[in-house]
């Protein structure tokens, strides 16, 4: 079979393993076949390895629930995923889900792929985050038949767990409870979540932000930091045996409370910088 009978018969995105097998041809001469349809804009490169066609449209995939990405997006997103990934789950989560909730940012693809086979990914460009594979489903939305988006609680919890989301997630968090009044989140759920999941660490670290901030706006009611709900500042305290943590667990604040720029004794969190800075950087 020729190199183009070969591509018109290959999926929207497939791999150049997928592609010298179909067509017959040796790994080098499937290489050169490809570079030079892409050459003439016939597929695209999406990363070593794998191509996208361009003489069709991404077939359609089956939405279950709304999302906030522009479809033609989405069809495309799957059929990489697929690609890369195959079958098993996955899920949009950290902070590309909180901003899928409603919080104003602009955030790279971050997801989650049960623990075995996150690496497979990391080729598209999306930041991976792995998990068991029977908690990838969980507190989220299905978005489509292989594919989930976390609720916007498991988002903040999950964020707060790891920080390494982004460097600056904290702001993001004191936004929710600041300007949106925590209405994105759900105090309930985001207890089982903890609870479920074992990400107390990243309750204590949301209830700390929001503990701060109400007791800033308690001390300063022109400091402009709106109703932070104290449903949210109420939610945990550290129990027997709880270690102190950090807000940022890669920040340099030691783990002792008298090096730390702000202590939250009741939840065991060191601050490496005092909140009204975090209350300060809301407004710019």
């Amino acid at each position: 079979m020729g190199s183009a009978e070969a591509l018109a018969c290959m999926p929207f995105v497939f791999k150049t393993h997928d592609f010298c097998a179909h067509a017959g041809i040796e790994p080098s001469s499937a290489s050169r076949a490809l570079r030079a349809a892409a050459a003439e804009g016939v597929i695209t490169r999406l990363a070593r390895g794998l191509w996208q066609r361009r003489d069709c449209e991404a077939p359609l995939a089956e939405h279950h629930s709304h999302h906030p990405f522009p479809p033609a997006w989405m069809n495309a997103n799957e059929c990489s995923l697929d690609a890369v990934f195959g079958s098993a789950p996955r899920r949009f989560s950290h902070m590309t889900a909180l901003e899928a909730a409603g919080v104003p940012l602009v955030i790279g693809r971050q997801m989650s792929f049960p623990r075995e086979s996150a690496r497979t990914a990391m080729p598209l460009g999306i930041t991976v985050f792995g998990e068991p594979r029977d908690r990838v489903p969980l507190f989220a939305a299905r978005v489509t038949e292989r594919t989930w988006m976390s609720s916007g609680t498991r988002a903040a919890i999950e964020t707060a767990q790891h920080d390494i989301a982004a460097p600056q997630w904290d702001e993001r968090i004191a936004w929710v409870f600041a300007e949106d009044g925590g209405g994105i989140l759900n105090a309930e759920e985001a207890v089982e979540i903890s609870e479920v999941l074992k990400m107390r660490a990243g309750l204590r670290r949301l209830s700390s932000i929001a503990d701060a901030l109400r007791r800033l706006a308690a001390d300063d009611p022109d400091i402009g930091l709106g109703s932070v709900p104290g449903e949210w500042a109420d939610i945990v305290n550290a129990r027997r045996g709880d270690v102190w943590i950090r807000l940022h667990r890669s920040s340099r604040t030691p783990l002792e409370p008298s090096d730390a720029a702000w202590v939250d004794n009741e939840r065991k969190v060191l601050w490496h910088r005092h909140p009204e800075a975090l209350a300060a950087s809301l407004s710019t």
